[in-house]
């Protein structure tokens, strides 16, 4: 099995520069129509660090599985280009520190993180699973306990202290004693506050340069707690540990949360809990969704064949499990994830897709999974995503859920049919919200004539004079780069997009 230090030293610090600029820039949470790749060959030719101020942010909610949203950043790009680059600078002396605090691990602690991912050039995926490399640790480390210990950080990203960077790095004492900013530890400090505003509290939750932040320090939190012989993995934040007895327990909470407060984070008491063994290796519901029994089946295209019978049992009982689980939405999820990789004969299809077009409203977390899994897994006509679409951009004007009207709309221009909207335009310079104003403006440009566009324009003009940075993206798009200062305004004249090809 592969240890955790060599999935980093498969990675060049060239590389680590391409993945985090060229493909991490972006949450994955975002509809699909941005790159920064045209921007990542523009950043090659420049000298860093590049515009070296502090500056502001993206702001971009995307709803979670239990329909309360999340804070998402799309970072403003020369700030960023300046963190990832400091990353890439010093990626050898951040591999020793990996190497130095995981080199005495029985088994990779640490579950999520970067690495090179199979024909993809960016290098985090969430819920990125490997176990023929990374291995399986719980079923070796259960054998000898009665109880898991479940904690996670209290709004981990969002807390992260950026001094303790360096902290994590050389230690505290060193790195207070030494603060000299030129120093490479207190350097990424600097390039890391400067893409949250100058802000010393949280890293930006979404760029993949975040993810690396984290496991820099939590990296520390987990040779302490290993050292203590606690046995246990982690996702991101989410810790699972085993032990022998509530006592233990105990124990692994307290000695967290200790090792946590070194690095100003604190344990979410509120989620610690001891739950008794033995249990299923994974969620009882996984386990039951997965050997749900699709009787009647048949062969299409080598992918089993489910009808409409079959499917409507199956839905109806991971929608009885997620009541059961008070109402888990990750069950729904999981469900759509398993029909995704069924064949579905007409009448089924019919049925499906009226019960997604029926889920999707009541559960507005479920517009990420569409595209992939349900409209290109199951071929589905333009004209029904045109309909879902069309009640999801209503919805989610209603309740003020700018991410749902963005997707109506994205999938208008990825599908091509048009949405019918007289209202768009006034809706998204409403709402203020980039992403939907961005995606709103291509396609009333597709759309519509030239002076339809002129409000768009005057709303960019607007924000540029007190909020470039809020809204760099659309701003950057819509105006002329006569109307845009330094590097932007070397990036437009020279034709530099952010938008993808097939959207612009």
């Amino acid at each position: 099995m592969k240890k955790y230090i060599d999935y980093k030293n498969e990675i060049l610090d060239s590389e680590l520069y391409d993945g985090l600029v060229g493909f991490g820039l972006f949450a994955e949470k975002t509809p699909n129509f941005l790159t920064s790749e045209d921007f990542l060959k523009f950043t090659k030719t420049l000298t860093f660090p590049i515009n070296d101020k502090p500056k502001d942010y993206i702001r971009y909610s995307n709803i979670r599985n239990i329909n309360i949203p999340r804070p998402f950043a799309i970072p403003e790009p020369f700030a960023y280009s300046n963190q990832c680059k400091s990353l890439s600078d010093n990626w050898s002396e951040i591999k020793n520190h990996f190497q130095n605090k995981t080199v005495n691990d029985k088994f990779k602690v640490s579950r999520i993180h970067l690495r090179k991912l199979q024909d993809k050039p960016h290098l985090f995926e969430m819920n990125y699973k490997n176990f023929s490399k990374d291995g399986d640790p719980e079923q070796d480390i259960v054998i000898k306990s009665k109880f898991i210990a479940n904690a996670d950080i209290s709004t981990c990203f969002p807390s992260i202290y950026s001094h303790s960077i360096a902290w994590s790095l050389v230690g505290k004492s060193y790195a207070k004693t030494n603060k000299n900013p030129t120093n490479w530890f207190n350097q990424l400090d600097y390039f890391t506050r400067n893409v949250k505003f100058g802000e010393t509290n949280g890293v930006l939750i979404g760029p993949h340069a975040s993810n690396l932040i984290s496991e820099i320090i939590l990296v520390n939190v987990d040779f302490e707690l290993t050292q203590k012989g606690f046995k246990y993995i982690r996702n991101i934040d989410d810790y699972t540990c085993y032990v022998d007895s509530h006592e233990e327990s105990d124990r692994f909470f307290l000695c967290l949360s200790e090792e946590l407060k070194k690095y100003e984070l604190a344990l979410n008491n509120k989620k610690s809990k001891t739950i008794p063994l033995p249990q299923a290796s994974v969620k009882n519901w996984v386990t039951k969704l997965n050997h749900f029994n699709f009787t009647n089946t048949y062969i299409v295209n080598e992918k089993e064949a489910i009808r409409v019978k079959e499917l409507k049992g199956f839905l109806d009982f991971a929608i009885e499990l997620m009541l059961d689980e008070e109402s888990d939405g990750s069950i729904i999820n999981y469900a759509i994830k398993i029909i995704s990789n069924k064949h579905l004969d007409k009448n089924a299809k019919d049925y499906y897709i009226k019960q997604i077009h029926h889920l999707v409203l009541l559960y507005p977390y479920l517009i990420n999974l569409l595209e992939v899994k349900v409209f290109e897994a199951h071929k589905i006509d333009k004209s029904i995503i045109k309909e879902i679409a069309k009640d999801i951009y209503a919805y989610g004007v209603k309740k003020k859920i700018y991410e749902a009207c963005s997707y109506a709309v994205y999938w208008s221009l990825k599908y091509d049919f048009k949405i019918d909207l007289t209202t768009l335009k006034d809706d998204s310079i409403l709402s203020t919200d980039c992403i939907f104003m961005m995606i709103s403006f291509l396609y009333d440009k597709k759309h519509e004539k030239k002076i339809y566009l002129k409000e768009y324009k005057d709303q960019a003009k607007h924000l540029k004079i007190d909020d470039f940075d809020r809204y760099w993206l659309y701003i950057y798009e819509i105006l002329p780069w006569t109307e845009l200062n330094d590097k932007y305004r070397i990036m437009k004249k020279n034709g530099l997009t952010f938008i993808k090809a097939e959207f612009n």
